[in-house]
């Protein structure tokens, strides 16, 4: 006889369990969902506070523009606490999302701002037959930081005569960031190097966090060796080295052409710079056919060691010699002359 109050399976330990398995997952999902929507949020939330320092109402990025997001942060913190019905909650923090989102969204990249000297005229090409013409090439000479010669000029090249890529990495950050510059060599025509840099206006200055929140314009910068390497030796006192790219002319000149291009369509149609996805090093990546892209490596972004991973790929000329001494032999002296 069973005991009065009691199931078999209580009496066993058995867990009971839905009689209809389809409506514990639709729970589950449910659930899922929620909690997927409330993550995204959560993200947006601290993204936009980032949004909000950098493009609030006041001119730059500082205490006005960072008491704001506080007080935006605060207001939304009160939201998720204060009102239960998570309907409503989810409303009012959507109202509160939208109202930093839409006009973020509606930052539009330009090329007519108040640049630093640096970066003050667009570059183009025209590309004619066998002949390409460089314009706003950037030559300064560089005495000190922020004082310098201003040149700017016209440039032509033969590509029949390009032979040759060198890649210069400047380290900025010890063994964590760098700056890449490819420098092409076309013989008798001369050297010039391609340098991918943030734009930036007046006072503004370079930050990682800002390269997240459209702070700085795209800019595909042709330079001469005698501008961009003492600047980078000699006036910023970074630590320089020079690689030769193991490459076919062919492909040297795909390489140059396509950067050419986009130079062109920067000009017409400017875009943001990304610390991610369109910074120094992914943006000469991006440039390449998905099927000739090197293959996704950290290093493209944490790029202090990113001549190791060139290294690894096939891509330098290693005359034999083993990547820390090819590195240590590649260190440019003094002042680059």
């Amino acid at each position: 006889m069973k005991r009065a109050g009691k199931s078999e399976k209580a009496i066993t330990g058995e867990k009971s369990l839905p009689q209809d398995g389809r409506l514990s997952w639709n729970g589950l999902l449910h659930k899922a969902g929620k909690a997927a929507i409330w993550i995204l949020g959560v993200f947006l939330l601290l993204y936009l506070l980032g949004a909000i320092y950098y493009h609030g109402p006041f001119t730059q990025a500082g205490i006005g523009n960072g008491l704001l997001a506080c007080v935006w942060m605060v207001a939304m913190v009160v939201v998720f606490l204060r009102i239960k019905p998570w309907k409503m909650r989810a409303i009012w923090w959507s109202a509160g999302l939208l109202m930093v989102l839409v006009p973020y969204l509606m930052i539009r990249p330009s090329n007519d701002k108040t640049w630093e000297p640096e970066f003050g005229r667009t570059g183009y090409a025209d590309v004619s037959g066998d002949v390409i013409t460089l314009y706003n090439v950037r030559n300064f000479e560089h005495h000190s930081r922020g004082e310098f010669d201003q040149r700017w000029e016209t440039r032509k090249f033969h590509l029949s005569k390009l032979r040759g890529l060198d890649y210069f990495q400047s380290n900025f950050y010890g063994n964590t960031l760098a700056h890449p510059i490819l420098s092409f060599d076309f013989g008798d025509d001369g050297r010039i190097c391609l340098s991918v840099e943030t734009r930036r206006e007046v006072g503004e200055k370079f930050t990682p966090f800002g390269g997240l929140y459209k702070m700085f314009e795209l800019q595909y910068l042709f330079i001469t060796e005698e501008d961009c390497i003492p600047l980078r030796t000699k006036v910023r006192e970074e630590t320089v080295r020079r690689y030769t790219i193991d490459g076919t002319p062919e492909k040297i000149r795909e390489m140059f052409l396509a950067s050419v291009i986009i130079q062109n369509d920067l000009a017409e149609n400017p875009k943001f710079y990304n610390v991610i996805h369109a910074n120094c090093t992914t943006s000469l990546r991006a440039q390449r056919p998905k099927t000739d892209r090197v293959p996704w490596d950290a290093r493209l972004l944490f790029n202090g060691m990113l001549d190791e991973y060139l290294y690894e790929q096939g891509m330098l000329q290693t005359h034999g010699l083993s990547f820390e001494e090819l590195r240590q032999k590649a260190i440019v002296e003094g002042d680059a002359r």
